[in-house]
């Protein structure tokens, strides 16, 4: 009885260490209170090749949600360095659409596996808490086809360790043999 039981927590140990490749591009921030509700987006995009095989990151919008983000504190903050190989934009809003801040790479862009951090946006928040979590598009620049769209992920936000999940695994086996054994 205990060997089964400890297959079956290898088993669940296995499945839940696996991790599935990404399905979209990857883009994180770091947001920085800068007192007074102004806040600033600091963002990276890895190119994770699900693009297609030699596609590069050359077009990309995040989403400014006028409810939450004051639009007109929108405020571009990315190093000249990185804006010397960037064309960076804030479009405002329409009716329907959120305000966009609009990345393109006149050359180049990110190739697979590389990932180009330092793209900034100043704002005035009047979401409730802190700001979070935002949406993202990625186009072809050639003809404005949408490839991807996905969130940011907050690179703050630690997530679960191989440790953590064997631990419950572990913990989940034990108490099934106590069970059986009452």
């Amino acid at each position: 009885m205990l060997f089964k039981s400890c297959g079956f927590c290898a088993a669940i140990i296995l499945l839940l260490s696996i991790q599935a490749p990404a399905s979209t591009v990857l883009m994180s921030y770091d947001v920085t209170d800068l007192g007074g509700h102004v806040y600033r987006y600091d963002y990276s995009i890895y190119n994770n090749g699900t693009l297609g095989a030699g596609v590069p990151i050359r077009l990309f919008d995040v989403l400014f949600d006028p409810a939450i983000y004051q639009e007109s504190s929108l405020l571009i903050v990315t190093p000249s360095s990185l804006q010397a190989q960037w064309s960076e934009f804030l479009l405002t809003s329409a009716l329907g659409v959120p305000a966009l801040y609009d990345v393109m790479a006149p050359n180049g862009g990110i190739p697979d596996g590389s990932t180009v951090s330092g793209f900034a946006v100043q704002f005035a928040w009047l979401g409730q808490g802190d700001p979070g979590f935002q949406p993202f598009k990625i186009y072809s620049p050639d003809d404005y086809v949408l490839l991807q769209s996905g969130d940011t992920v907050n690179t703050d936000v630690p997530e679960p360790s191989v440790f953590c999940v064997l631990g419950i695994s572990l913990a989940y086996g034990a108490w099934k043999i106590r069970r059986r054994r009452v």
